[in-house]
């Protein structure tokens, strides 16, 4: 019995800091398979040389997208789909890639890192990096915001600019396990 009162503290010690250090992700994005669905606005400008003429120029732009969580940390791969009209003239664009996002609270940031290509007005085809951040509103919607550029060969070369906004639908379709 003597002995006891010092085993309960180091047992106690010992199992403080590992209780402590274990982080559980509670959010909507945790430990299970989302597919999320995405509107948003945004503009775009555009640097566009084709051939002897060069076109430049400011397009609103409309997103709808499709999403799929991957792995444990939120991560996704995604299908966007861009409609723009402006100076540069009315264009569409499909964009797909993999955004890997930061952070553990309602407020992550993220980066993207895809393709897009424009079939129509081109057509174009190029890489594309973006950066932003999400606001988790509930566990079935956020609110997102973010900076990319794109680059594009084939008829030529282009360059775009982009701010672009939206609002997320997360659906949970399974285990991400």
């Amino acid at each position: 019995m003597k002995g006891l009162p010092s085993v309960l503290i180091l047992s106690s010690l010992a199992a403080g800091p590992a209780a402590a250090a274990e982080f559980v992700d509670d959010g909507p994005y945790a430990r299970q398979r989302s597919l999320i669905l995405t509107v948003g606005p945004g503009a775009t400008y555009t640097e566009r040389i084709s051939g002897t003429s060069a076109v430049s120029g400011l397009a609103g732009h409309l997103d709808l997208g499709v999403g799929l969580t991957v792995g444990y940390e939120g991560d996704e791969v995604f299908l966007l789909a861009r409609g723009s009209t402006g100076r540069p003239g009315d264009e569409l664009a499909l964009i797909t890639g993999y955004r890997s996002v930061f952070g553990s609270e309602s407020w992550r940031t993220f980066l993207e890192l895809g393709v897009s290509v424009r079939p129509i007005s081109g057509p174009w085809l190029g890489p594309r990096i973006g950066f932003g951040a999400r606001h988790t509103l509930s566990d079935h919607f956020a609110l997102y915001g973010g900076l990319g550029f794109t680059f594009g060969f084939g008829s030529g070369l282009r360059a775009d600019t982009e701010l672009f906004t939206g609002l997320q639908w997360i659906i949970p379709v399974g285990s991400a396990s």
